[in-house]
């Protein structure tokens, strides 16, 4: 028994035991049609296939009971990531569910889904080479642990929700073993480092993000996104900016999707400067979370380096005239038109080959700006989260706060004269005499005997 395509509709042809005439159903769609013939063998072998009752009820336990990991993943994508999802989250796990687990598990009917099917799986993908996406490098790499820990962690959430929806009892996920995956640690410059990078660095645009992001804990969006109306330096000592926006490039159809139901969040699209319409788009959207919306008070030195920046651009726009446009942004070409994330990667790579210094990426500095702050204020992490912007204080401790050489080499000295030198003898011999001004009566009294002999006396007086 098979599908057949009868204008723009699947019908498919059996007879039911007891019943003389041939019985005819159609179905929208492909799958929907295999989905019954499956229904019609399985109730065939167990001798309880009847007519059809056509009633939406029918039609809804046939849907659940057939329904597929592919198809599930579909709905699951409409009715649940769109409500709760961002545009980078929806497109990342639009990338998962489309390159690697519809591959591999799609066909599969949801309800026969085991735990030894997952574990299968996430082993098959070690072996399987990487889907790379267009404007990407090759690599010719295999999945990495990284990405097989993420899929597994979208599939764990997508089942959880399959057993609210009533479509499987048990999640199959819950016992699911992925390869495990260390994440590496990540590098971030020492005091030396970053003070050297700031002294040396002679590109006005890298050295302000550079400030930027070691002074205010700044992600590369919210730098590239800070406009001149959120910035006062109007008071040298203590320059403050407003973070309230981050620049981003962001997939087309997530935006759509995430615009009809309000929630794109999105102050500003740039024009697109390319001849040929992209998939992607650059655009001013709300941060990262609520608590990310901001005020930073940030040190003189930034607040300089912002001011000289202001001239800078009202020198250009003097220059370049109707070709100068501006979006009011404070990191930004010759002609108004704003820096993207890629762009400021490059220029810092470059800096840091020339200077010699450690090979860290744009996102070390936040990381090194949020443990050099926790040094500096001897550990006070609601005056660090107050900067990082982070909804949680344990974020600003476990995921930011790195251990530097320096900080412990000083706690090893630390250790050695607050309780190594308290603690242990010394090597010459030590006086019983350890107050001065014992010691110095001690040295008077040597000095003249009589005194001694005076004070032994009059000590053997008051004794008796």
């Amino acid at each position: 028994m098979k599908p057949r395509l009868k204008g723009n509709r699947w019908e498919i042809n059996y007879r039911c035991p007891g019943y003389s005439k041939s019985i005819s159903e159609r179905f929208d769609t492909y799958e929907e049609a295999k989905a019954r013939i499956a229904e019609i063998e399985y109730e065939k072998k167990i001798g309880e296939l009847r007519p059809p009752v056509k009633s939406p009820e029918k039609e809804k336990f046939i849907a659940k009971k057939f329904i597929t990991v592919s198809e599930f993943l579909d709905e699951y994508v409409q009715l649940y990531g769109l409500n709760h999802w961002g545009d980078s989250y929806l497109s990342d796990n639009r990338h998962r569910i489309e390159h690697y687990i519809k591959p591999y598990i799609g066909s599969v009917l949801l309800r026969d889904l085991t735990t030894h099917d997952l574990d299968v799986f996430y082993n098959q993908l070690l072996e399987k080479p990487a889907v790379v996406l267009k404007g990407h490098k090759q690599t010719d790499k295999t999945v990495s642990t990284s990405v097989i820990e993420k899929i597994h962690g979208l599939l764990r959430n997508a089942l959880n929700q399959a057993i609210a929806w009533g479509y499987i009892t048990q999640n199959p996920a819950q016992y699911a073993s992925p390869p495990e995956y260390t994440p590496g640690e990540r590098v971030i410059w020492s005091e030396e480092d970053a003070a050297s990078a700031i002294q040396l660095c002679d590109d006005q645009i890298l050295r302000l993000t550079l400030l930027l992001a070691i002074g205010g804990s700044l992600r590369i969006g919210e730098v590239l996104g800070l406009t001149w109306d959120c910035v006062d330096f109007s008071d040298p000592s203590q320059p403050q900016i407003i973070i309230n926006k981050t620049l981003k490039r962001c997939k087309k159809k997530a935006l759509e999707e995430l615009e009809r139901r309000d929630r794109a969040k999105i102050k500003f699209i740039f024009p697109e400067w390319k001849k040929k319409p992209g998939t992607t788009v650059l655009v001013l959207k709300d941060p990262k979370t609520e608590s990310s919306k901001r005020r930073i008070y940030l040190a003189p030195t930034v607040g300089q380096a912002l001011a000289d920046m202001k001239t800078t651009q009202d020198q250009a726009k003097g220059l370049c005239g109707e070709s100068y446009t501006d979006y009011g942004l404070v990191i930004a070409h010759e002609t108004g038109r704003p820096y993207e994330e890629r762009q400021i990667a490059d220029k810092l790579k470059a800096f840091i080959q020339k200077a010699g210094l450690p090979s860290v990426v744009f996102h070390s500095l936040r990381h090194f700006s949020t443990t050099l702050k926790l040094q500096l204020s001897n550990g006070d992490i609601k005056a660090v989260q107050g900067d990082t912007g982070h909804a949680q204080a344990r974020m600003v401790t476990e995921q930011y706060a790195h251990i530097t050489n320096g900080s412990r080499q000083h706690l090893a000295q630390q250790m050695e004269t607050k309780f190594f030198q308290q603690s242990s003898p010394s090597d010459s011999p030590t006086s019983p005499y350890q107050d001065k001004e014992i010691q110095t009566a001690v040295q008077l009294l040597q000095a003249n005997p009589k005194w001694a002999k005076l004070i032994v006396g009059l000590a053997g007086t008051s004794g008796t």
